[in-house]
């Protein structure tokens, strides 16, 4: 699949792939991932739809500088809608995962006509913790155990200790150390995507639960079983708030539950697509 290169009127450009015909489908990757993340699973959306799969603003291989100190999930809905209006895309399903589904919501409460429905793997809208039962600790817990040191680490100059940190507070102690060099090598390739996240001054911004109840667009939600706290809390109350939303729990997935339950997902997003 040839990369194509899109410079966009928010003064970036985006790296992706196309491919397929029919209905457009836009793939949104999650932090410290790109379009690549997609690889086992567009081709099999393609047998249906035109799937557009483009890393984000900071994501591998775009060069896009400097990283603005507000970064968050607005500005990749920004940059979402930027895009699907240089490709010609007036309305689209979105699948999202983690802050990929975040900016696809955003998107859909600022451009509700853009959005035919949204796949949406785990959003980690954690504002929404700080009132929920057990959300002020989790939150507190995920940033004083990934993203907090991390953000030091990164503005220290030493990107290896940052994706370790947070690669072992998503997915838990030790896990950096334990991937293969190319894995290592794959996740390091994230860095500059999570640096902007973790250094922002807006890193989970606000998204008001009136504006999503507000919203009248099917949506599946994928949830993985062995998530960390805050993820589970924030995604329970996103099924909660989200009209007519349904949530498929996978067993024994973590937060990046499209990688670990690829299958699963990929059959849940198409079923839901082709009855919308």
């Amino acid at each position: 699949m040839p990369v194509r290169a899109i410079a966009l009127p928010t003064g970036v450009t985006l790296h992706g792939v196309e491919l397929g015909a029919g209905d457009p489908v836009v793939l949104v990757h999650g932090g410290g991932r790109d379009y690549r993340y997609w690889r086992n699973q567009a081709q099999a959306f393609a047998a249906r739809y035109r799937v557009v799969a483009f890393s984000r603003r900071y994501a591998w291989p775009n060069r896009n500088a400097p990283i603005v100190g507000d970064y968050s999930a607005n500005t990749d809905a920004l940059d979402l809608a930027a895009l699907c209006d240089a490709l010609g895309i007036s309305r689209a399903h979105f699948v999202g995962a983690s802050i990929g589904g975040f900016a696809a919501v955003v998107l859909a409460t600022r451009r509700p006509a853009l959005v035919r429905s949204l796949v949406l793997a785990e959003p980690p809208i954690m504002r929404w913790a700080s009132d929920l039962p057990g959300g002020p600790e989790a939150l507190q817990a995920l940033h004083e155990r990934a993203f907090f040191p991390a953000a030091v680490a990164f503005r220290a100059g030493d990107p290896v200790r940052a994706m370790e940190l947070l690669t072992d507070g998503f997915l838990g102690a030790g896990a950096f150390a334990r991937f293969t060099e190319g894995r290592r090598r794959r996740v390091l390739e994230g860095a500059r995507d999570w640096e902007a996240q973790t250094t922002s001054s807006d890193s989970f911004t606000e998204l008001p639960r009136e504006a999503v109840r507000a919203l009248r667009v099917p949506a599946l939600l994928l949830s993985g079983s062995a998530t960390t706290p805050g993820h589970r809390i924030v995604d329970e109350e996103l099924a909660r708030v989200l009209p007519g939303a349904r949530r498929v729990v996978m067993e024994g997935a973590t937060h990046d539950v499209w990688l670990d339950a690829p299958d699963s997902c990929r059959g849940e997003a198409l079923a839901f697509l082709a009855a919308h």
